[in-house]
């Protein structure tokens, strides 16, 4: 099989980040989607190794920061190559926290949801979100896609 195929599928670069008991936390991500408009819903999916997954299960709520191709490149090493277990990733970060969980302000926009359902996979957790809040941010900003992290970025 040839993975490089998957760089041709359109999809972006995101920072998914939940709490940890009081504490910002989050990981850098590629798997989100939308799946509704009405009610407006989306899915992200997250491994289960990963720290945020254990997070937003116990939370029940994440938000999905879009990056934009001109969003700070440290922030997908930050997010995407280290622990929230052992390391506080948002340190030097700059966020707000919006419905209760962080989102990212070097970004095009985010979206806040509720989980509503998941579904479990070999080696990740796909979360059903039902979205309760959602801004643009930076008018004119382009989404970054994961091709573009990996032609540019990368």
């Amino acid at each position: 099989m040839n993975n490089q195929i998957f760089r041709n599928m359109s999809y972006g670069v995101y920072i998914v980040s939940t709490m940890d008991e009081g504490r910002a936390t989050g990981c850098t991500a590629n798997s989100a989607m939308q799946i509704t408009s009405s009610p407006a819903t989306v899915a992200i999916s997250i491994n289960h190794d990963n720290f945020t997954n254990e997070c937003i299960k116990k939370f029940g709520k994440f938000s999905i920061s879009i990056l934009a191709e001109d969003s700070d490149p440290s922030l997908i090493g930050t997010f995407g190559f280290q622990s929230g277990r052992d390391k506080h990733k948002f340190l030097g970060v700059d966020f707000d926290i919006v419905a209760d969980v962080p989102v990212i302000n070097d970004s095009c926009g985010y979206v806040i949801c509720k989980v509503i359902d998941t579904m479990e996979t070999n080696t990740h957790t796909v979360f059903l979100g039902e979205v309760i809040e959602a801004e643009v941010l930076g008018q004119g900003r382009k989404a970054m896609t994961y091709a573009y992290y990996h032609n540019v970025i990368k």
